[in-house]
């Protein structure tokens, strides 16, 4: 909460903090080292030339480089440097030639004339420092924000995907599933009437527990076990469904449907109508990592086919927006010929 109260008022105070010391400098550095009294002009002068630096800096920042370096108008650009460079060139000399400063602040030093009359060196450096901050910073900004919009759209565009996905699986799935608890009734109308709780169920939970951007572990894993039982239903004899998922779990928030679209990928490229199939589906759990494993027979002719639902690709996506730097995963066919997704996540509470 207090990082959050004191974020709006972080960077105008490191600015303000910024020229303060800046100013300091200017103003103070060469009497104290030097141990001097310097004349009215000369603070007359470190004054102006502040208020000339600051002006240079936010109308360079927020004006000059939008409109000509991020629109690609470098020649603009430079253009605007010299101008500025010449014009404070032009104010020093009016300045100096008037007050004699260079001059008389050399003797107070104790240094021979100013080498001299018509060229700045500490305000020529000073123009150039500024620009060049001012420039850095305006651009690093462009990119802060163009990185933000960039990960926006990404996140509204998985966003978008999982409605996608929700969508597919309401229709094909639930119609499969109901033509398989019909065809159920006919020999065994109480694992008919469990197979129906728990297609409610599982619509309940698409209908209401994944609206938000989290949902829980347990909700997860639950509708994945809802999902395998259906799909039991429908498998043949060829194929074998093996689980291995703890009892007891410790609940954590996880995005929602996201260890689905593996389960999925499975069922859709590992099952064949006449060879026998094998789909083994583990998950562990130590505190708050955990590992999930999908393994499946794998076919040839599925190579060329684009994984199910939302795919690997777009789940890969979500994971390094939503979880960067706190997940593993890796996929592709093991040692025994088998398809395999391993995947491993830190969750957060």
């Amino acid at each position: 909460m207090k990082t959050n109260f004191f974020r709006p008022y972080l960077f105008p105070g490191i600015h303000i903090l910024s020229w303060f010391l800046l100013g300091f400098i200017m103003l103070f550095y060469t009497p104290l080292s030097w141990n001097i009294t310097m004349p009215t002009f000369f603070w007359l002068w470190q004054a102006i030339v502040l208020f000339f630096m600051i002006v240079i800096f936010y109308s360079n920042a927020k004006i000059v480089v939008p409109k000509t370096i991020i629109k690609g108008n470098l020649a603009s650009y430079l253009v605007w440097a010299f101008a500025v460079i010449f014009a404070m060139q032009l104010i020093a000399y009016f300045y100096t030639s008037q007050t004699d400063l260079h001059n008389k602040i050399a003797a107070l030093l104790g240094f021979k004339k100013y080498r001299s009359d018509y060229f700045d060196n500490w305000v020529f450096t000073f123009t150039l420092l500024v620009l060049g901050i001012s420039t850095s910073w305006a651009m690093l900004q462009y990119w802060q924000k163009a990185a933000q919009h960039k990960q926006k759209l990404e996140q509204d565009k998985t966003m978008a995907e999982l409605a996608m996905l929700k969508a597919q699986i309401n229709p094909h799935f639930f119609f499969n599933s109901l033509n398989s608890i019909y065809s159920l009734t006919y020999s065994n109308i109480e694992d008919s009437r469990n197979a129906l709780h728990t297609l409610s169920r599982m619509m309940r939970y698409l209908l209401y527990s994944t609206e938000g951007e989290r949902t829980t572990l347990l909700k997860e894993v639950d509708f994945m076990k809802d999902f395998i039982a259906l799909m039991r239903l429908r498998a043949n004899s060829k194929l074998t469904i093996v689980t291995h998922m703890p009892e007891q779990l410790t609940d954590y928030p996880i995005v929602p449907m996201l260890l689905l679209p593996l389960v999925e990928n499975a069922f859709k490229h590992g099952v064949h109508a006449t060879d026998k199939s094998e789909i083994i589906i583990t998950l562990k759990q130590k505190e708050t990592n955990i590992e999930f494993e999908v393994v499946n027979t794998f076919f040839e002719k599925t190579t060329n086919s684009d994984p199910g639902g939302i795919g690997l690709t777009n789940t890969k996506r979500r994971l390094q927006l939503i979880y960067p730097h706190k997940h593993w995963m890796d996929c592709g066919v093991n040692q025994d010929g088998k398809y395999e997704v391993n995947l491993k996540i830190t969750l957060e509470k």
